[in-house]
């Protein structure tokens, strides 16, 4: 079973599915792979430092208020949380040639940044009705992988970890994609 992993805004006691809980859906229309007429996506990366990097790599400096929670979620603090996906779950990956041929898209049309195109592919990619999400190579590091799965129910949380700046995987992340931690306020 792959181990998946996700960063967002974690409310120590909350139930797994309502808002902190680490199976919980926001309400969407930003996203990669957003269509909320259709359906809702939980986004994950296949390595922690890659969802680490996914999370906050617009940032060119990461502090500790960076791993603060949600001003919507008074007492939440960024945390990390681990998942098992089955091996058995149908997940349509964009980094298969054949599967790109397939929908007419070129690698480009994967990581392209206007979400109107990659929307539009991810739809038709939900609508053959056979996948249970998307993976495709991350924006930041192409060695991580990420996903974006609609059809949690072979997903199994594992863990929950608050996010510190000292974090193993906040350090890779780091040294990967170039950026800086700032320790405290200057």
């Amino acid at each position: 079973m792959p181990t998946l992993y996700r960063v967002f805004p974690h409310l120590p006691g909350a139930a797994p599915t309502t808002p902190g809980g680490a199976l919980y859906l926001p309400p969407q229309s930003g996203g990669r792979i957003d269509n909320p007429d259709l359906y809702a996506v939980l986004y994950l990366g296949s390595s922690a430092a890659g969802a680490i990097a996914e999370a906050f790599g617009r940032f060119p400096e990461w502090t500790p208020g960076m791993l603060e929670g949600s001003p919507g979620l008074p007492g939440s603090v960024r945390a990390i949380a681990s998942y098992r996906l089955r091996e058995d779950v149908r997940v349509c990956d964009m980094d298969d040639p054949a599967q790109l041929l397939a929908l007419g898209l070129k690698p480009s049309d994967i990581v392209s940044r206007d979400y109107t195109r990659t929307r539009a592919w991810a739809r038709r990619v939900y609508e053959q009705g056979t996948w249970a999400g998307i993976r495709w190579w991350s924006y930041y590091h192409p060695e991580w992988t990420s996903f974006g799965l609609w059809d949690l129910r072979r997903l199994a949380l594992v863990d929950v970890r608050a996010l510190r700046l000292d974090d193993a995987a906040m350090q890779e992340a780091v040294r990967a994609i170039t950026r800086r931690i700032v320790p405290r306020a200057r």
